[in-house]
């Protein structure tokens, strides 16, 4: 079944690895849809062979006004920005610092999209490098954890992540738990080889699957999508399908659909049809989504295409 245009037909690969060089990225940004919404922060922490060698940070001048709540959560105020270099300046430095590596992050799909995008528009060429999503490592690494956000992590291994909600902090964070999450996977696989070969489709056991009204079509469930195990709420009109059928199609990937926001809830996802204004006006889930991230519940607001884009891998 079809779930839309494939956003990133050029991008690199979501891969199924656990390199010890890599270059861990994290972005900080004006909202949570890729195309309409722009990157406030970039930074990056260069690893080789386990070892933290280098970095990279830098803000970035956008010509709007912050949203209150993100001022809230970043502590990203518009006079920081003023005098920040250009969108273009930062990804021509950052693509420079990068290279060929491969990249890292926590819940890759969010600040892939978002760095996808940048260069489309700054350097009008795609972003290729292959990544890691170190969510998907927590899977396997830490399956007694109900949530597996970067905080949830960082507890878990004791990190202490003195700017969370920044660009650097945080990517120095999920270096700092991936590692420790490397550990464990290869103690407990053996190998990369039998750690990747868990992913597969036809070894999920269905113990995710717990929506009351809606039955999975798919015969077989990949463990490895961005939206496997997620539990997401739906809210406002769609435009590339009706709400039933994304609901089939989350489940039909090893997400939970649910009716209501509620503390458990990983997604909020926004319809198309008039998502600037929703999450301006925040309307009842929306504002519910909002007061919930406020107390670090591990939820994020997306958009449709968002989704979309995740139900892709």
């Amino acid at each position: 079944m079809s779930h839309g245009r494939i956003r990133r037909p050029e991008g690199g690969a979501n891969l199924y690895s656990l390199p010890t060089s890599f270059v861990a990225v994290d972005t900080e940004t004006t909202g949570l849809d890729f195309d309409l919404c722009n990157i406030i922060e970039i930074s990056a922490v260069k690893v080789e062979n386990g070892q933290i060698v280098d970095s990279f940070k830098s803000l970035i001048k956008v010509d709007e006004k912050l949203p209150p709540f993100i001022v809230h959560l970043t502590g990203i105020t518009d006079e920081m920005l003023v005098d920040a270099p250009s969108l273009n300046e930062v990804i021509s430095d950052f693509d420079a610092f990068v290279g060929d590596s491969i990249l890292l992050a926590h819940n890759a799909s969010f600040d892939m999209n978002f760095l996808y995008t940048a260069y489309e528009r700054a350097l009008g060429k795609p972003l290729r490098n292959d990544y890691v999503d170190t969510l998907r490592v927590a899977r396997r690494a830490l399956p007694q954890l109900q949530h597996r956000t970067l905080p949830d992590l960082c507890e878990a291994f004791e990190v202490i992540n003195e700017g969370e909600h920044r660009a650097y902090g945080d990517a120095l964070a999920t270096v700092q738990c991936y590692l420790r999450m490397r550990e464990i996977v290869i103690e407990s696989f053996g190998d990369e080889a039998t750690y990747a070969s868990s992913f597969m489709r036809g070894t999920c056991s269905g113990s995710h699957l717990k929506a009351k009204d809606i039955v999975a079509t798919a015969d077989d469930i990949d463990e490895g999508n961005p939206l496997f195990g997620m539990r997401c709420v739906f809210t406002g009109a769609m435009t590339s399908m009706v709400r039933a059928d994304a609901m089939l199609a989350l489940k039909n990937v090893g997400g939970e659909p649910q009716d209501s926001v509620r503390k458990d809830t990983d997604y909020l996802v926004v319809g198309n049809d008039g998502y600037s204004s929703a999450i301006q006006s925040a309307p009842g889930k929306i504002k519910k989504a909002q007061a919930n991230q406020l107390k670090g519940l591990p939820i994020q607001i997306i958009s449709e295409d968002t989704f979309l884009a995740m139900l892709e891998g």
